[in-house]
């Protein structure tokens, strides 16, 4: 791809210019960055489906897609919906097929992408056509023969005349936007496109608000069960019988006591986690990334064949790889710790008990192996050998590179997330206990002190009853 360079201010006021992925890039201090050659535009329209969310992005040709690798690398996986558009008033060329076969067709057997295909022009249908029926009997043998060559289904393709569309638009003429057939594509984009990315953040909220609420719902039963056991404890309390609250009262202090070591053996715990997750993090960073990812590149520059370029390739991949079979490693050894801090606590102090939040980097290790699997393609093809050196350099650099990046910054910030909460149900039960014996001592004295029945005793007590209360 043809680039120039352009200071960082005119990077940013064409909006090329982004402050966090300039960091995870190693460019936060450049002082001029290279862009595109190609003329970049910014084209807003108010249109409903687009205030709620939707960008279009229009990509080339097949001759581009042969010597752009980004966008097959990058867009294409990355899009929820493809719209592949062809021309009515022409036969499908082996180009629309190669682009099909081998572009789409990868990322179509994702169920997370949508593809439709748009047959755009078909107003010189209509200029042949007499009235509607005339028109669907010219359309209808287009559609089959689509269906049988791309093997879509006929619901999934749009007849539409977008020429006649934008005069619609500008002209405000309702009847000719009925008869270009845009509002089937855009109801499609709406309720299919649209309404899949609601899902999916929803999906995504309702996780980790039963998390949150399981986690919620565990802390508020164990306190219940706690409150009743101590109810029904109190209230076989003989108030006159000083040995027995005596015995109790120490029983409770003991418990103290025990709590206070148990928030000595949880700072242990959490001090040795935290080095251990510090190992998992770093594991990760983009530092570490980019560290390999800049050695290579200097080995690249240096091959003198391509062959020797080729292969110092496949060996960046293979160090990418092993950088991220080296984080599953330290995250498979910081989840076990983990688990041996949360079974201590639950087999010594009664604590810890319940499901630990697991962290697994297996999606992206998935999302890396499809990411090597595309560069390898990029790496082994005849255009990558007969192009010159520094260009497919800064191809590969610009699109698989780009993308192994940002698998491993969210990895890293997965990990971050992860570490700084795994733990907080834990130390949220610690003080829960605590407060549990506080409130058993606290009681125990007012017993102590009172000359009433140990069963009027309690139900005098507010501070109890009003936990409970709520629980019923």
């Amino acid at each position: 791809m043809a680039v120039k360079k352009v200071s960082r201010e005119h990077a940013y006021k064409l909006g090329l210019w982004n402050e966090r992925e300039a960091n995870r890039s190693g460019l936060l201090d450049a002082e001029e960055l290279e862009i595109p050659c190609w003329r970049y535009a910014l084209i807003s329209l108010p249109h409903p489906i687009l205030k709620q969310g939707l960008s279009i992005l229009d990509t080339a040709g097949l001759n581009v897609l042969r010597v752009e690798p980004e966008l097959t690398l990058s867009l294409f996986p990355s899009a929820e919906a493809i719209i592949f558009v062809l021309a009515t008033d022409s036969d499908d060329t082996s180009c629309d097929l190669e682009i099909w076969r081998n572009y789409i067709n990868r990322v179509r057997r994702d169920d997370q992408v949508s593809v439709a295909v748009v047959m755009n022009k078909i107003d010189a249908l209509w200029d042949s056509a007499s009235d509607e029926s005339a028109y669907s009997l010219s359309v209808a043998p287009q559609i089959t023969g689509i269906t049988e060559k791309l093997g879509i289904d006929k619901q999934l393709i749009f007849p539409v005349s977008a020429r006649q569309a934008l005069m619609a638009k500008i002209n405000f003429d309702a009847d000719l936007l009925e008869k270009s057939r845009l509002a089937n594509l855009e109801s499609y984009l709406s309720d299919s496109v649209l309404s899949y990315r609601g899902q999916l953040s929803k999906q995504s909220i309702i996780k980790k608000l039963v998390f949150l609420l399981n986690k919620s719902l565990s802390l508020s039963e164990t306190k219940y069960k706690y409150a009743l056991d101590q109810l029904e404890e109190f209230k076989q309390i003989d108030c006159d019988n000083a040995d027995m609250i005596s015995k109790l009262m120490a029983e409770t202090q003991e418990r103290q006591q025990v709590y206070l070591l148990s928030v000595e053996k949880f700072q242990a715990s959490r001090r040795v986690f935290s080095v251990q997750a510090k190992t998992l993090i770093d594991a990760l960073s983009q530092e570490k990334v980019n560290l390999v990812i800049q050695r290579s590149k200097q080995e690249l520059t240096k091959g003198l064949t391509t062959y020797a370029l080729k292969q110092n390739i496949q060996l960046l991949f293979d160090d990418l790889r092993e950088v991220l079979l080296e984080a599953v490693e330290t995250a498979n050894e910081t989840q076990e710790l983990v688990g041996v801090i949360h079974r201590k606590f639950g087999e010594k102090y009664g604590v810890g008990e319940g499901e630990v939040k697991l962290f697994s980097l297996d999606q992206y290790q998935f999302e890396l192996e499809q990411i090597l699997t595309e560069g390898e393609t990029f790496r082994s093809s005849l255009k990558t050998t007969m192009t010159e050196q520094s260009i497919v350099v800064k191809k590969l650099y610009s699109s698989i590179i780009s993308k192994i990046r940002d698998v491993f910054y969210q990895a890293n910030q997965d990990a971050t997330e992860w570490s700084d909460s795994v733990l907080l149900p834990l130390m949220r039960q610690i003080k829960e206990h605590k407060k549990q014996t506080e409130s058993r001592l606290h009681m125990l004295r007012k017993i102590s002190n009172s000359k009433e029945c140990a069963r009027n005793n309690f139900l005098k007590q507010p501070s109890l009853n009003n936990e409970i209360s709520p629980l019923n």
